[in-house]
């Protein structure tokens, strides 16, 4: 089969896109790159030097990892030279050619010369494949974009509760019971009660990798130079290992009957044997350095009442359910060292005390991945709020259904992993992550990974100092209209919305810059402007998260001062509703005012007629047009004791 990056080549040489292509359209923009006096044609001819004297004079200093992967590519008359000091880093010099024949239209390139080593080395990205499975196919046509982008790490989630995604010869039921639902897509399964189906039954929709398929990824991943780590997900995120295993699962405190939940129960000598007989099958086929375990979000209830997890802290010393989690992990911390591999976990593994050995990858925030670093850690920087490539990249009434805030490209692309750690010995890189509850297709997966993919690359490759997004953005507009035309489904920039325009109109209003008094406290977690969040005349964005959308935990009662006694003609606010996120409308809002915030008349009420739904985001004003003569406003809203409905979100109380 001809490599993929052949084809790519000889269908581009059908499209005009520059008289002359250069190093101005790489991504990743490379260190340093000079054009030189002509052009040649994309034939060239390619030769290769690795471990020239003049290139290892030239990489002198470099921290290895950097020297390992640095090329210098030279294109002059009909010659282009490829040196480096291993084949890793002649590959990513041949990639930069490639990708510039890529975009060479007319089948012309720029004569230049390239200097470049990457930034950071763990540059990567994680694919979550047990709550909708993607086949080997999937994952290979993956890596041919991944190896153009120089991105040197794939990121397997290969276990969690919806479907267990590898095969494991000792434990069988694994594949033929927890590779398997009821329901094609997560939101279907999550819904209706996390049932789990036969392989081969009909109605069984799943799927996992066998040993052989994973070979073949291998391989491929290994020709582009790229490091594939899987991940086996404990104790946390294992309902599918439980139900196939109820020996693995915590007893009720009775110690007679399973309590399944998403947890395994680490006071089960079963559960714990059964993951190192795991990770004995996962090592001898994947060849990482490092074995993800997962160790994040685990609810850890039943822990509490279960009499082996009672048991196990009190042989052990351990003061509470965190340390026993700690200890758990540390169990395979052990274990994967003594067969020569390290772990790697979400910062979650933190809690209780961090395994001697172990690596934490930081979701959460990125002051987890600094604590780590200091002490003594390494760390690979993957934050929500900047690394989730699945969150919503753009308008969410255009878009359609997500989880999490408003993530566009730019907001991706300003990340810098660096910042915060004092000392930067500890950072590995960083990597983008993309969950797919909702991401039930090829296609959405496509469109959700890419151009943001594009970012976390430069960001791992390109020195801080040369980074810009002005010049990065145009170079992505190319990219996805290449990829485009190849059988991928990337955003599309062209038609790229932008912030909600709500945002960037200031509202002048009778309460702007009144002084709010909280009968009801807002949210630590979502303070926006704290006091003066909802009188500062700013809107919010299409997220929730670190905007000027206000969270509640609870209804809304808030009193405003306006100074003196004024003519009111409306009272309202805006909310935001994300049922995916667990955001939902008021169910009414009242209104009650005071010529002297004592005595409270004048009551009205206004239903909410929006349904909030879990299609993405929805955005609705809420108030009342009744005349009133008032110094202080009372404003409630009252959340809906419907499912999904915890959180209100209000970003301005508007008085007219």
């Amino acid at each position: 089969m001809k490599h993929f990056l052949t084809i790519l080549l000889a269908a581009a040489l059908c499209f005009d896109s520059f008289a002359q292509t250069g190093p101005d359209v790489l991504i990743p923009k490379p260190v340093s790159a000079t054009l030189l006096q002509g052009e040649t044609s994309a034939d060239v001819a390619v030769k290769t030097v690795i471990g020239g004297r003049k290139f290892k004079a030239a990489v002198k200093g470099l921290p290895d990892y950097a020297a390992k992967e640095a090329y210098r590519l030279t294109i002059k008359g009909k010659t282009a030279v490829v040196e480096a000091l291993t084949e890793e880093g002649a590959y990513r010099g041949k990639m930069s050619l490639e990708y510039m024949k890529l975009m060479c239209g007319d089948g012309r390139l720029a004569a230049c010369e390239i200097f470049d080593y990457p930034r950071l080395r763990h540059r990567g990205l994680m694919f979550d494949l047990s709550r909708h499975f993607r086949d080997k196919d999937f994952i290979l046509k993956q890596i041919r974009i991944m190896e153009l982008l120089k991105l040197n790490v794939l990121h397997l989630h290969l276990t969690d509760d919806a479907g267990w995604r590898i095969q494991t010869d000792k434990y069988p039921l694994l594949t033929s019971r927890a590779a398997w639902r009821d329901k094609a897509t997560w939101k279907e399964w999550d819904e209706s009660g996390h049932n789990y189906a036969v392989e081969g039954e009909p109605g069984a929709f799943g799927g996992y990798f066998t040993k052989d398929d994973i070979r073949e990824i291998l391989a491929h991943a290994a020709k582009s130079h790229i490091t594939v780590i899987p991940e086996i997900e404990l104790p946390g995120h294992s309902l599918e290992v439980t139900k196939a295993y109820p020996g693995t699962a915590c007893l009720d405190s009775t110690g007679t009957r399973p309590v399944f939940t998403s947890d395994l129960c680490p006071g089960s000598d079963e559960a714990l044997q059964m993951f190192k007989d795991i990770l004995d099958e996962v090592i001898d086929l994947f060849p990482s350095e490092f074995i993800h375990i997962g160790g994040d979000e685990a609810a850890k209830t039943a822990w509490k009442t279960c009499p082996r997890c009672i048991a196990r802290m009190k042989k052990h010393g351990l003061k509470d359910v965190d340390e026993l989690q700690s200890w758990f992990v540390r169990q395979f911390d052990e274990y994967l060292a003594s067969k020569g591999r390290r772990l790697l976990g979400w910062d979650e593994i933190m809690q209780g005390g961090l395994a001697p050995g172990a690596t934490v990858m930081s979701w959460r925030d990125t002051e987890h991945g600094a604590i780590a670093a200091a002490a003594g850690h390494d760390v690979i920087m993957t934050p929500c709020n900047w690394c989730y490539i699945n969150r919503n990249q753009d308008n969410p009434l255009a878009l359609g259904e997500f989880v999490g805030g408003y993530l566009p490209l730019s907001r991706v692309y300003a990340y810098d992993p660096a910042d915060g750690f004092p000392d930067t010995s500890r950072l590995l890189g960083l990597q983008g992550n993309l969950w797919t509850e909702h991401v039930p297709t090829v296609e959405n997966f496509e469109f959700k990974a890419y151009p943001r993919a594009f970012a976390i690359a430069e960001i791992g490759w390109t020195p801080q100092e040369q980074r810009s997004f002005d010049g990065f953005r145009p170079r992505a507009v190319l990219l996805t209209d290449k990829m485009r035309s190849f059988g991928y489904n990337p955003f599309d920039l062209n038609k790229e919305w932008g912030e909600r325009p709500e945002k960037s109109i200031e509202l002048n209003h009778l309460a702007r810059g009144c002084k709010v008094t909280y009968n009801l406290p807002y949210s630590s977690q979502y303070p926006a402007e704290g006091e003066s969040a909802l009188t500062n005349g700013l809107q919010g964005g299409w997220t929730y998260v670190g905007d000027c959308w206000q969270g509640f935990q609870s209804d809304i009662d808030v009193t405003v001062d306006l100074g003196k006694i004024q003519q009111i003609s409306f009272v309202g606010a805006h909310f935001l509703a994300n049922i995916g996120a667990w955001i939902g409308f008021p169910v009414k809002i009242q209104v009650l005012t005071s010529p002297d915030g004592v005595n409270f008349a004048d009551t009205t009420e206004v239903l909410c007629q929006v349904k909030a739904t879990d299609d993405g985001a929805v955005y609705t004003l809420l108030g009342d047009f009744k005349e009133r003569q008032a110094r202080y406003v009372r404003f409630k809203a009252f959340r809906s004791d419907r499912k999904f409905h915890d959180w209100l979100f209000i970003d301005e109380l508007i008085i007219k």
